[in-house]
């Protein structure tokens, strides 16, 4: 018998044989994500658990035969994270359950698997929110994605990233045992899943943003807030395409305004215009559009007080700004006075910044910046792409920000990438030029959070870790995982032995 039916009856007695596949159409439908320059990858195992437990006897297997495992959510990926070429692929969205939501403690405990849509629907129905909307993939992503990913949504001008908000989790760990590890409150057995610093050291920081590569995470605790009933929509343009003004807008905005203010998203005067390039129902009259269109969506527990958060807004912006409606350019678009908050208008705001030019799929170079250092980063990001125009695919459409979103601690979320065509002929072209690209940003001081194995091998490649921290790293990740078998290509984490240094490009 082969290794890999070896596995597979050694899975398939753990999980039933319903939950485990070999087979060719199961491998094709999970091997690839929406990732254009990655070709398709097939695992040679898919399992979806339904507990720790499982989890747990799955990694023990893994360790027996030394084979890989990647950890998928809800699989809507970008850069490569939640696909596997060989190994084990599990699917942990089996592990959906909502196990507590604490009304008068203002937390929840749930399963990793479980997704957006989920969560929100349970959580809004008694006048709840864990603030974050949800992450710009859509409502069908887990929790457990958005813990691994760093995922900024809806909310986080005023809540912060998803991981920021979250009390402690569950994990087994990729070691030959498949420990499985609480952190946060709960790593005190006795203890409910309330607050995340006091017991110990704060562990639960090591399997956020990991993509994958430290643990697997089965059950997350979050914090709750209560739901604002009062909210409106308002945008603004900019009279001017200047990102220092932007800059003193967006300030100002955060002195002011700051609880009043759940979301400033910023789409650039670039991306307005290949918008409106595209609106089959325009206006008879041009409209005269002069700078970046600001996004705010702002809310109150009363509604006495949203007006004067209105009216603070209309204060910082009378001088530098005006009203401005999206019927400008699109007829069929919605009003502001028609604008009412729905979990819809969050999922469908992401889709049309995801593709700006279809067929064409975005190679995703998503990171954040303080925002007064936006001006020196756009001139920083076009002189690399007029430097490199020639080694981009052909017809491709590359863009410093598609959306800005600034975030609740002073700095902002730069959404952009470049467009190119998912055609096999440009593959190879867009990968390189991704990894420079984002090695280029990382030199420039910009951190990426969205990582998968394009974004975290680039961040290497680029010199931005130095020799002590790649070592520290290494250590950390022998501890949880020795045998480098949990997504093992991200951050070019193949072994212990191998020399992380020869990834560096000296370029």
């Amino acid at each position: 018998m082969s290794k890999i039916k070896e596995i597979y009856k050694e899975i398939e007695n753990i999980v039933g044989s319903d939950y485990v596949s070999d087979k060719d159409f199961m491998k094709a439908a999970y091997s690839r994500n929406v990732d254009p320059a990655f070709p398709d990858r097939w695992a040679d195992v898919i399992v979806r658990p339904e507990n720790a437990e499982e989890v747990s006897d799955i990694v023990k297997i893994a360790n027996k035969y030394k084979i890989p495992i990647v950890p998928r959510g809800g699989g809507a990926d970008l850069v490569g994270g939640s696909v596997s070429e060989g190994g084990i692929l599990m699917d942990l969205t089996r592990m959906n359950k909502i196990i507590e939501i604490n009304e008068d403690d203002f937390y929840c405990f749930v399963e990793c698997g479980i997704t957006w849509g989920e969560l929100n629907s349970a959580l809004l129905k008694k006048d709840l929110t864990v603030g974050i909307i949800g992450p710009g993939s859509g409502f069908s992503a887990t929790i457990g994605g958005g813990l691994s990913n760093n995922t900024a949504g809806f909310g986080s001008t005023k809540y912060g990233l998803i991981t920021e908000n979250c009390l402690g989790v569950e994990v087994v760990l990729g070691n030959p045992e498949g420990s499985i590890i609480r952190t946060g409150s709960i790593a005190n057995q006795f203890a409910k899943p309330f607050c995340r610093y006091g017991v110990t050291p704060d562990f639960t920081g090591i399997f956020l943003g990991d993509v994958g590569t430290m643990g697997i995470k089965t059950k997350a605790a979050l914090k709750l807030y209560p739901h604002p009933p009062y909210k409106i929509r308002k945008n603004y343009m900019l009279l001017k395409n200047d990102y220092n003004l932007l800059f003193k807008v967006m300030k100002k905005c955060q002195t002011e305004l700051r609880d009043g203010m759940q979301d400033l998203y910023v789409t650039p005067l670039t991306a307005v215009k290949v918008l409106a390039s595209q609106v089959k129902k325009k206006p008879q009259k041009r409209a005269r559009i002069k700078g970046p269109i600001l996004l705010f969506i702002l809310e109150a527990f009363n509604e006495r007080i949203l007006k004067i958060y209105e009216e603070t807004l209309s204060d910082i912006m009378k001088d530098v700004a005006r009203p401005f409606e999206w019927t400008e350019l699109d007829l069929t678009a919605e009003s502001t006075k028609e604008w009412r908050f729905n979990l819809g208008f969050s999922y469908t705001y992401f889709n049309k910044f995801v593709s700006l030019a279809p067929p064409k799929i975005s190679c995703t170079t998503c990171h954040k910046i303080p925002i007064s250092s936006m001006a020196e980063k756009k001139a920083l990001s076009s002189e690399f792409d007029d430097a490199h125009k020639g080694e981009f695919p052909p017809q491709s459409v590359a863009l410093f920000a598609s959306s800005i979103h600034l975030i609740s601690n002073g700095h902002c979320v730069f959404a952009g990438g470049f467009a190119t065509d998912n055609i096999e002929s440009s593959r190879d072209l867009a990968m390189k030029i991704w990894h420079k690209r984002v090695a280029n940003q990382a030199k420039y001081g910009g951190v990426h959070y969205w990582l998968g194995e394009s974004i975290s091998q680039s961040i290497v490649e680029s010199g931005a870790l130095t020799p002590d921290f790649l070592k520290f790293f290494k250590n950390i990740k022998k501890s949880v995982d020795p045998n480098f078998l949990l997504s093992p290509k991200k951050f070019h984490m193949y072994s212990y032995k191998d020399d992380i240094n020869k990834y560096i490009k000296k370029e």
